[in-house]
């Protein structure tokens, strides 16, 4: 069954979850999409059911709940989808009644489907082992100070891990975009990223991208991985900086998140910060005007930050240099 499982996220199969959007919110799969048979409130109206009348009950009750045109909007959505995705397989939990009436209705409707045998828990605990106990590959870890484009490097290469993407976050007081993950989305989509996997290039992260945690046990083999330094003059991180960030984002974004860290900044380069950024957002937009700022950011915050993080790694280093050289030297290695 674990090659079964394999196959569903290395050939990125298209997975209707079917459990209450509150059950997906808390943790979904890579691939997965939620068309629940019920909402949250009738979940809710059953669960108590069956904790107070038993299953029978509730059954009946959920089937009077998901009735008539609710009953037909659930299966034409999932009709649709699965039109749209020929491949696309159907789960639940456990793979219990809530998968098992689903397909049957499915069905029903001309298309035939079973349940993923043991829902979303036993899918879970597959990719938790990929994290927990399996071995784990080569990792070669991607550094360097901010600005300097290692993201996109990164995604030139043909083995890595893009661990910011998957969590929705790059990483800093500035990285946040998009609503991210739940915790254990980020470990199912981080387990499945490993599955038959030898060698791949990661990013030097922090223990924690926003809200989510790296598992501890991916964390320390990246932390113990060969680390390849990539290098940029401070004008082109600069540029960097206001490209990514900068114009997709307003004055008030930087100045709230200026404020997150004005304890390390001191209340003077603070000050002098949020004066700078108020001029450059009131003037004509454009990298100069906010070239001092941003250089200011980098230089006395997220540099001397950086430095004190790799004087501890330093043994650790095997190659420093610019974009060109660094991307030469990784596929060098033959990953």
């Amino acid at each position: 069954m674990s090659s079964e499982f394999a196959e569903l996220f290395l050939k990125k199969i298209p997975l209707i979850d079917v459990r209450a959007p509150i059950e997906f919110q808390a943790g979904h799969l890579p691939h997965s999409i939620n068309l629940p048979l019920m909402t949250d409130h009738e979940r809710h109206l059953v669960g108590i059911c069956y904790k107070e009348q038993g299953q029978e009950s509730a059954i009946k009750l959920g089937h009077e709940l998901v009735s008539g045109e609710n009953k037909n909007n659930k299966i034409q959505a999932w009709i649709e989808f699965l039109k749209k995705n020929p491949s696309a397989q159907v789960l639940c939990l456990r793979g219990g009644l809530r998968s098992q009436i689903s397909c049957q209705w499915i069905t029903g409707a001309g298309i035939h489907r079973k349940p993923i045998p043991g829902g979303y828990k036993r899918l879970r605990q597959y990719l938790l082992s990929q994290l927990d106990d399996l071995p784990l590959p080569k990792f070669v870890r991607l550094g360097g100070m901010t600005g300097t484009g290692k993201t996109d490097l990164l995604r030139t290469l043909p083995h890595f891990i893009d661990l910011e993407e998957l969590a929705h976050h790059r990483g800093s007081a500035f990285g946040d975009h998009g609503p991210q993950p739940s915790q254990a989305s980020f470990e199912n989509a981080l387990g499945a990223s490993l599955i038959e996997r030898e060698c791949v290039v990661v990013e030097d992260e922090s223990t924690r991208l926003g809200n989510v945690r790296i598992p501890n046990r991916f964390f320390l083999h990246m932390q113990a991985a060969p680390l390849v330094i990539l290098e940029v003059p401070l004008e082109e991180r600069v540029a960097t900086i206001y490209r990514e960030y900068v114009e997709p984002n307003n004055q008030d974004f930087f100045k709230e998140r200026i404020k997150r860290i004005s304890k390390k900044l001191g209340g003077q380069r603070t000050r002098e910060m949020l004066e700078q950024l108020e001029r450059a957002f009131q003037g004509a937009q454009s990298q100069a005007a906010h070239s001092g700022w941003i250089g200011q950011l980098l230089t006395e915050y997220y540099d001397p930050a950086y430095e004190f993080s790799l004087s501890k790694h330093k043994q650790k280093i095997v190659f420093r240099g610019g974009a060109d050289e660094v991307k030469d030297f990784l596929l060098k290695l033959k990953l």
